[in-house]
């Protein structure tokens, strides 16, 4: 058996039936929609704000390779007031609000919400719900994220536990980027919104929004394959090795992709391409930096801990000396995928 060919079986392994998929996707599905429902009831201002969830990440990318059991949700809201991203650093906004009818202007605070969406959620989850879904019974639990910037809600039956991470987002359209152009189409910023996401970073303070696009980056890599199986290969490494790779994200791994995704010829063997995006990882790890690649500048390895980062440098180096010598070898490929 060739590498490529190795690497083909593997990717049939690592992939989940579409059945397993919609089983666990159509009872998440009908949970949100029910604690939805409620939250409406309990709050009147929620129900006003409120106006859709989203998946995000590899379950939007088609490239989720564990079992489908953790979710995480964009919990979209729309303010009754005019909203201004202002572009902060690289990769953060602020977003300004301006109150018409008494002539102010501040920038939203995220702890003030978070603490609202707790208070919400709290009349819901005041104790366990019990819910019965798919002729399965549910308990249903709600717990604030680290830092209350997710809002986590686990799910317990006897046949399978799921996990529902919500992250509240606020859209905006493609002319209200702040920034300079990124590296996505006319076309694809004016067809699809990007997001201000509630997301904690210990670097930024209590005004920044992460921003994020997760449709203009689905669009550039819909149609590409062999990146997504590229893709798909190295979360398999990580995953089986995911102890010696700490803090390495899915996101970190597709940021490495998506930086090249125009200039590489994704048409190669797929051999070739795992280990040259591989040692590009490893590049990065080295140099402890990995540019945002909506906006550039930024660092996504900033939010690893130093001493994590050491590990997972040492960790990937030995992986890529391995790929690189199963490619030359071409028949000994046991123990480095999951």
């Amino acid at each position: 058996m060739s590498f490529t060919e190795y690497l083909k079986q593997k990717l049939i392994n690592l992939q989940i039936s579409s059945n397993d998929h919609k089983v666990y996707t159509d009872d998440a599905e009908a949970l949100i929609d029910h604690v939805v429902q409620e939250l409406k009831k309990k709050d009147s201002t929620f129900n006003d704000l409120f106006d859709s969830f989203n998946l995000c990440g590899s379950y939007l990318d088609q490239v989720k390779l564990d079992l489908p059991d953790q979710f995480d949700l964009h919990m979209k809201l729309k303010f009754p007031f005019k909203v201004t991203p202002i572009a902060k650093d690289s990769g953060y906004v602020s977003l300004c609000a301006e109150y018409k009818y008494i002539s102010k202007k501040e920038d939203l605070q995220r702890a003030a919400l978070q603490y609202w969406l707790h208070s919400v959620l709290k009349k819901v989850f005041p104790s366990d719900m019990i819910l019965r879904v798919g002729g399965k019974e549910y308990t249903l639990s709600y717990r604030p994220g680290t830092f209350l910037c997710a809002h986590k809600i686990k799910a317990v039956s006897n046949k399978r536990n799921l996990s529902i991470d919500l992250f509240s987002t606020y859209e905006f359209t493609g002319s209200q980027w702040p920034f300079t152009d990124p590296p996505v189409p006319q076309n694809v910023r004016n067809a699809y919104p990007w997001l201000a996401i509630d997301m904690f970073d210990i670097y930024e303070d209590g005004t920044s929004f992460i921003v994020s696009a997760p449709l203009w980056e689905n669009a550039l890599i819909k149609d590409n394959h062999k990146l997504k199986d590229v893709l798909r290969l190295m979360k398999g490494l990580r995953d089986a090795n995911r102890t010696q790779l700490p803090e390495l994200s899915s996101y970190m791994m597709k940021t490495v992709l998506l930086h090249r995704a125009a200039t590489v010829d994704w048409g190669r063997d797929l051999g070739e391409l795992l280990v040259e995006m591989w040692s590009h990882l490893v590049e990065h790890l080295d140099n402890g930096k990995l540019e945002f690649f909506l906006t550039k500048n930024g660092n996504l390895l900033r939010r690893m801990q130093p001493s994590n980062r050491k590990i997972c440098l040492d960790t990937a180096k030995v992986l890529l000396k391995s790929l690189r010598e199963a490619k030359l070898a071409n028949d000994k490929f046991d123990n480095m995928f999951a």
